[in-house]
């Protein structure tokens, strides 16, 4: 199968980069998806939900929709499972599954829950893929490969009570070596956890406080950026699955210049706060 272009984009996995990149102009040939995520509660009883499909290109667009079981490997890497009698994607029923849009257009996914058997306490995953194919009038023949143009990742979280939710922030480092915040973060629960905030770099007479600094980041101070920021972010919010440890890596922007600069980390996993500061010089 030929591939032009393949992106997995799981919004519970969103990265710094992937927060710098959404500002960007949107590439040719792209499809968008709302929401990116979906994170809901199951029980005996259906439970439904819809995504919207968005084409953001001048030309029609087909897209074919698969459901899958899957998790992540020990590189966070997404790795394909086949269905079990308790994997999510065995109990989701989607419509339509194939479609074509028009320059502009969205369409509505439904989906529906409806567990066959009851459910086991904690996480059920699914992922959802939207694949774009090559809209050809000619009639293919059996043996030829439908060609893939883009491939779009929905992670679906559905919790069945009663949850546990038992994570430890190990350490969260600065690597000088790579310029990243290195995050070793155990699970024990029973559910998905993550490590969600911002960083921000600053010059280190500049620097605010971390306190202060949170609050350029959000709400009406982050239409003005401060002298004295260099650079700020989201955390890569990467999930850590039930049972795992796993090392999570947010990759800052190089520094700009020689000189003194404050690296801090303002963030939450679970309800524990975290914040941390680390002195850098270039």
């Amino acid at each position: 199968m030929k591939k032009l272009l393949t992106a997995l984009l799981i919004a519970a996995m969103t990265s710094a980069a992937a927060i710098v990149q959404a500002e960007e102009p949107t590439p040719p040939g792209q499809i968008g998806v709302s929401p990116s995520m979906l994170e809901l509660s199951i029980g005996s009883k259906p439970v439904n939900e819809s995504l919207r499909i968005f084409n953001l290109k001048k030309t029609p667009t087909k897209v074919k929709v698969d459901v899958y079981n899957w998790t992540l490997d020990e590189n966070n890497e997404v790795k394909l499972l086949p269905p079990t009698e308790q994997s999510l994607d065995q109990w989701m029923l989607i419509n339509p599954t194939s479609f074509v849009l028009k320059p502009g257009e969205s369409q509505v996914v439904r989906l529906s829950i409806r567990p066959t058997v009851k459910p086991a306490p904690g996480e059920h995953r699914a992922l959802i893929y939207f694949t774009e194919e090559r809209i050809d009038d000619t009639p293919a023949k059996a043996e030829t490969p439908v060609e893939v143009l883009f491939k779009l990742g929905v992670g679906v979280y559905a919790n069945a009570d009663p949850t546990r939710h038992s994570s430890v922030l190990k350490t969260l480092s600065f690597d000088k070596r790579d310029n990243s915040l290195k995050a070793s973060i155990s699970n024990s629960g029973n559910v998905h956890t993550r490590l969600t905030g911002t960083y921000s770099i600053w010059k280190k007479g500049a620097f605010p406080g971390t306190e202060s600094a949170e609050k350029y980041l959000l709400g009406e101070s982050a239409k003005k950026a401060p002298d004295g920021l260099v650079a700020a972010g989201q955390l890569n919010q990467t999930p850590v699955l039930p049972g795992n440890t796993r090392t999570i890596v947010t990759q800052l922007p190089s520094l700009p210049a020689p000189g003194s600069y404050i690296v801090a980390v303002s963030g939450k996993l679970g309800e524990k706060k975290i914040e941390k500061t680390y002195p850098v010089s270039r």
